[in-house]
């Protein structure tokens, strides 16, 4: 469902009934299942490149996708798209491997959403044991700053963004941020990812879950 889009409805005929295969989604996600296999995951992947088993700095990045007719929770205009849309935010490492995921609606600035995502970190934090620094673009600046160093005891780095050409006509590359860019990339290939056609947000967050434990697990197979 995940990667090719497929309804609810439209499971086949090898699974059991739709609503089931619905009620155990549901479940797992209320438990925590997703969290801990995603978590599990990251861990073999840092490890497999040479890595920690932990972080040390993590990069914090949104992006605003349209939704559907079906999403009906939490929806906002962003006002620099003027689209109806959501926001996904994600946390990821330095290998752009997830460390935590809200969706929400894109009405809500950056530097305060950021604490609903950074929140899940906090509930966390012993999965972070070494986390020091948090890198974010100018869109996080603010009582942010503070509000990380207090719940996260760690430092967040505005890191320097690029919004012209290089001489030679190419984009620059924003430094440390480009590896959450690129995990928003990942993303896009996931049809069920190409819009925002949940009706309840704690779906949509399961589904990027679901989609990184697919990336992990073809990464760990190559």
């Amino acid at each position: 469902m995940c990667k090719n889009g497929n309804s609810w409805r439209d499971l086949p005929d090898c699974f059991p009934p739709w609503q089931t295969v619905y009620w155990y989604f549901r479940k797992w996600n209320n438990e925590g299942v997703y969290d801990l296999i995603v978590n599990e995951l990251r861990v073999f992947q840092r490890e497999k490149v040479g890595k920690h088993q932990t972080p040390s700095a993590a990069i914090i990045d949104s992006q605003s996708v349209k939704n559907t007719s079906f999403s009906t929770q939490e929806v906002g205009v962003d006002g620099g798209k003027r689209v109806k849309d959501r926001k996904r935010h994600i946390v990821t490492d330095t290998l752009g491997n997830l460390l935590a995921v809200k969706v929400h609606a894109a009405n809500v600035h950056d530097s305060k959403s950021a604490q609903l995502v950074l929140a899940k970190m906090v509930e966390n934090s012993a999965d972070f044991p070494r986390l020091k620094k948090i890198f974010a673009d100018k869109g996080y600046r603010g009582n942010l700053l503070h509000w990380v160093k207090k719940h996260l005891k760690c430092e967040l780095e505005i890191v320097k963004t690029y919004s012209k050409l290089a001489n030679n006509g190419k984009m620059l590359v924003s430094p440390k941020r480009w590896v959450v860019e690129r995990s928003f990339a990942w993303l896009n290939h996931y049809r069920r990812l190409s819009k925002d056609f949940e009706r309840l947000t704690d779906n949509s967050e399961c589904f990027i879950k679901i989609a990184f434990i697919r990336l992990f697990i073809k990464k760990l197979k190559n």
